[in-house]
């Protein structure tokens, strides 16, 4: 779809913790090691982040997640003072500087705003007020203001695109009453808005 071959990539290393996605619960004996656990979702094909070049790639996309805010980053552990894993904020300042188009779904905005806060970029992870429940993470747009972020309320069909910094992020599943159809709306405006800036 939108004319774009796509290549998958994920740390090699040892992720936060193992959820039980059915139960909700931690599984206290169970380890994974990041790429190990993304090679499922890719259906095996997926390559180490330390082998991405940028210069081989027009764009690059980091779907969210709750793994985004434990293991690409910690936000998830301590929202007033996060940091990025070194290696995904390595490849994501090479993007930035070869100006190649970069897009952030659900969470992972977060990410783009600690790295680029201080440039005042423009993201969205949906609106900035509860409005009864559906958006439950709505303060977190305080946390990335707070970085210099310019938060621009969009809802979960849509994208938002920071034309200077050729950030494109959605807000997906921060959406909480959001549909699965209307998530995949808003990526798939994500990635056409990102293929043409590419």
């Amino acid at each position: 779809r939108n004319g774009a071959n796509i290549s998958m990539f994920a740390p090699n290393t040892d992720q936060f913790h193992v959820i039980d996605h059915h139960s909700g619960l931690i599984d206290e004996c169970q380890g994974r090691n990041m790429m190990i656990e993304a090679a499922r979702i890719a259906r095996g094909n997926i390559s180490a982040l330390s082998e991405l070049d940028p210069e081989n790639f027009d764009a690059i996309i980091f779907p969210g997640g709750a793994g985004v805010g434990k293991n690409l980053c910690n936000f998830a552990l301590n929202n007033d003072n996060y940091v990025v894993l070194p290696e995904v904020e390595k490849i994501i300042r090479a993007f930035h500087a070869a100006k190649k188009p970069m897009g952030f779904v659900c969470i992972a905005p977060v990410i783009a705003a600690k790295i680029f806060g201080e440039l005042r970029c423009e993201l969205t992870i949906g609106q900035d007020t509860v409005q009864d429940g559906r958006w439950p993470l709505a303060s977190t747009t305080k946390t990335l203001e707070n970085l210099g972020v310019v938060h621009i309320n969009k809802d979960v069909t849509e994208a938002h695109v920071d034309e200077k910094n050729r950030i494109v992020t959605t807000p997906a599943f921060m959406c909480g009453t959001a549909k699965y159809h209307e998530v995949f709306d808003g990526i798939a405006e994500l990635v056409k808005m990102v293929v043409q800036l590419a």
